[in-house]
């Protein structure tokens, strides 16, 4: 067999997280998270107003994050945006906040078609299985997702960029995803919907990208995919063929 290891990219590859569209999801989990500070700021406060604080905070640090990819550590986000309202963060207000924000997240995801299928035939195959995802929310939210869709105990190990440090297409989290399966290289093949963190990002350390296509995403990025997938069926092909 030419691999023995497949990574998965997990939004937008296995899991459909923009059923509603971020701006709209943002503004929910604010105003979900509204009244956990509505009686507590000592200044007017609104849902819109604190979805626009945390918006912004987010983008700049984000910004700021672009140069070395590292990921933003959420909570000492949220923590400094509290405290620019005027709000003290104790007893893990910042994390209350958070776990309240995401849950419209939660609510309004869904399974991509033949995730689970060709994640059976590849565990069937004897394939180590591994995912590596950009994510600045906890990682146990996403494990919890992917148990809550049975799709959690096909993977050997997983790797979130909120729990690594690092963010794709950083190249020591491939490296970090290649020791945990024991491969090489050359052995694996990683999928994702991203040109740059899921194609640009393996293929720099030597493993094959496949991309998988989203509609509306732009992929003008210079790089080139090992191979083009519209859905997870013709994965098995590409693998085990």
């Amino acid at each position: 067999m030419k691999y023995d290891t497949v990574l998965f990219d997990l939004g937008s590859t296995l899991i459909k997280y923009e059923n509603s569209s971020w701006d709209e999801l943002g503004r929910l989990g604010c105003a979900n998270a509204y009244p956990i500070l509505e009686d507590i700021a000592p200044i007017e406060l609104t849902p819109e107003s604190l979805w626009e604080n945390f918006h912004n905070a987010i983008d700049q640090m984000a910004v700021s994050h672009n140069e070395d990819l590292s990921e933003i550590d959420l909570v000492a986000v949220t923590d400094s945006i509290l405290s620019k309202l005027g709000i003290n963060s104790l007893d893990g207000l910042a994390r209350k906040f958070i776990d309240a924000y995401y849950q419209p997240i939660t609510a309004q995801i869904t399974l991509l078609p033949d995730s689970r299928e060709i994640l059976e035939k590849f565990e069937g195959a004897g394939l180590k299985i591994g995912l590596v995802s950009n994510t600045i929310f906890p990682a146990e939210y996403h494990r919890r997702e992917m148990k809550r869709f049975g799709i959690f105990d096909f993977f050997d190990f997983a790797i979130f960029s909120s729990e690594f440090g690092f963010r794709k297409p950083k190249k020591e989290i491939f490296f970090k995803a290649l020791e945990l399966a024991g491969s090489e290289p050359n052995r694996a093949i990683f999928v994702g919907d991203r040109m740059v963190e899921d194609v640009g990002g393996p293929q720099a350390v030597g493993i094959r990208g496949v991309l998988k296509r989203v509609d509306g995403r732009d992929y003008s990025a210079p790089v080139a995919p090992f191979q083009t997938i519209t859905n997870l069926r013709e994965l098995e092909d590409i693998v085990l063929g």
